[in-house]
């Protein structure tokens, strides 16, 4: 049976990110998992090259933003103490994306947990070509976690948004909602997009509903089939049948409706075509969310769907 062992908070160490150390926290005592805070250093600017500053200054820059960074990384440690949780510090320097994928790989983590603004303000850190590699590219889930947020602790999860076209992501990112929903008794709304028929003027407007009351009731059809092989009892799960419209949309639209705290997908779909990759669905869905979103992609999917719970600690 799968579980999650350890987490990966990677952190700026700007105020934007710490609704992301909340998550983290609350996952990490949920599931009982060890969580290795990550921290990028910021190396000197380009330009302190030699022919503008010598090697000692910008050593010495480099010293001073590191022993920054481990005094308040010193203090996060500090925050936690007493609490339970296991936590531990790893502090690295250099690109952002290509070091935290060395962290996931390197540690075998089961969870990366990042902020969606970075030091800058803009979406930058993760909103950009940082999320796109590394929501692509880690061979893990990653929840994404907006800013304002805030620090302060917040109720438990009740409520989960899964949002699914029954793609090998959208499948193994199941387990990850039920597992959630299992260890903070939480119900889950999944919600599937239905697609519409093309207008043509060739067919008559007879057709054009037949067809789209057909492909409803195979949705219905493939909704049912699904939720068979799950483990979690039926009265656990609502589901939405949505015909039509952007899917990032109806997605959030949704969350908000249904007040989830949590949206779970896939990053990949709908026969292999490239509709749910980043830069579309996906990013367009954590660019919108009011809550964090866990999104699998391909690079996380091995062999069959596993329909099976990861365990949860309540």
């Amino acid at each position: 049976m799968k579980t999650i062992h350890r987490v990966i908070y990677a952190t700026d160490l700007s105020d934007a990110s710490q609704g992301a150390w909340e998550d983290a926290r609350r996952l990490g005592k949920l599931f009982d998992a060890e969580i290795v805070i990550l921290h990028v250093a910021t190396p000197p600017p380009v330009f302190l090259d030699a022919a503008y500053a010598s090697a000692g200054i910008i050593e010495e820059l480099r010293a001073n933003a590191r022993r920054d960074a481990e005094t308040r990384l010193d203090g996060m440690l500090g925050s936690i103490r007493g609490s339970g949780l296991k936590a531990r510090i790893r502090l690295e320097e250099g690109p952002a994306a290509q070091r935290v994928l060395e962290a996931v790989a390197q540690e075998k983590a089961d969870l990366l947990i990042v902020g969606t603004h970075g030091r800058t303000g803009v979406d930058r850190f993760l909103l950009g070509s940082v999320a796109d590699r590394l929501m692509r590219q880690a061979p893990c889930p990653v929840l994404t976690v907006p800013p304002g947020r805030g620090s302060e602790p917040r109720p438990n999860i009740r409520r989960i948004c899964y949002a699914t076209d029954f793609s090998p992501t959208a499948r193994a990112a199941w387990p990850l909602a039920v597992a959630i929903a299992t260890a903070s008794d939480a119900h889950i709304d999944l919600v599937h997009v239905v697609f519409q028929p093309v207008v043509d003027r060739h067919l008559p407007v007879e057709s054009l509903g037949q067809m789209a009351h057909l492909l409803y009731e195979q949705g219905r059809a493939e909704v049912e089939r699904f939720l068979e092989q799950s483990t979690l009892p039926r009265d656990r799960v609502r589901v939405h049948l949505v015909q039509g419209g952007a899917p990032d949309e109806r997605i959030v639209h949704a969350a908000t409706e249904h007040a989830a705290d949590l949206i779970v997908m896939g990053t990949h779909g709908w026969s292999g075509l490239p509709r749910w990759l980043l830069g579309s669905v996906a990013l367009h869905a954590i660019q919108m969310a009011p809550c964090p979103v866990l999104t699998v992609s391909p690079v996380g999917v091995s062999g069959s769907p596993d329909t099976t719970p990861i365990a949860g600690r309540a």
